[in-house]
């Protein structure tokens, strides 16, 4: 199973975009600690490449927003000004971007990533926070969207402990029929269960 999201991983290279999606699930799901030299070398690349991309291609909020998470995490100085085609002249958000539930998702998340003086990403925090924040009451969303905004405002992944967020990860994963890889999910799966088995077992031997 290992080397299939190896392979996976290596022939998704030829779709930058979907290299970068497929990173990100890998170190959201707690597994990316078995591809570090892929990814390594991939990003390597990726950070040569992708910024001339995003200049010739219309990528929406979500992808921006996934795409500087995924350098920044992994220590790339990607410039926070791929988020300035989503401002008004005035520096605030477009109103519009409301819209997109997992844009503003996106965005959320990716502004903790910011450093001192970097306002953009300030701003992008109240904006998201403020719309999301209403929508965690809303019925009329599925409870798993609601449940994962709820976290993604009050608990943010790249705070918790890996493993913690590894397991809030594969169970939000679950649920997003529309995006999820069930062979990631089975992975991350068999190997939080491996992990947790092997400290329980260090558990028993210390208690000795």
């Amino acid at each position: 199973m290992k080397e299939t999201v190896k392979d996976m991983l290596l022939s998704s290279t030829v779709e930058p975009l979907k290299n970068i999606y497929l990173i990100n699930s890998l170190s959201r799901l707690g597994i990316s600690y078995h591809f570090e030299n892929e990814i390594e070398e991939q990003l390597d690349h990726l950070f040569i490449t992708l910024p001339q991309s995003m200049d010739n291609k219309d990528y929406d909020l979500y992808a921006v927003g996934i795409i500087f998470q995924v350098f920044r995490s992994h220590g790339y100085k990607i410039s926070c000004d791929v988020f300035e085609k989503f401002r008004n002249g005035d520096g605030t958000f477009k109103e519009e971007l409301a819209s997109d539930i997992k844009g503003m998702i996106s965005l959320n998340e990716a502004s903790p990533w910011g450093v001192h003086g970097e306002l953009v990403l300030d701003e992008a925090l109240a904006f998201t926070t403020l719309y999301l924040n209403s929508l965690v009451s809303q019925s009329s969303l599925p409870e798993h969207l609601r449940e994962y905004i709820a976290n993604a405002l009050y608990k943010p992944y790249h705070n918790g402990m890996p493993r913690l967020e590894a397991r809030r990860c594969i169970f939000f994963y679950e649920k997003d029929s529309e995006s999820r890889n069930d062979l990631l999910l089975m992975f991350a799966k068999y190997d939080f269960n491996r992990v947790q088995m092997h400290h329980q077992q260090e558990m028993r031997l210390l208690s000795r």
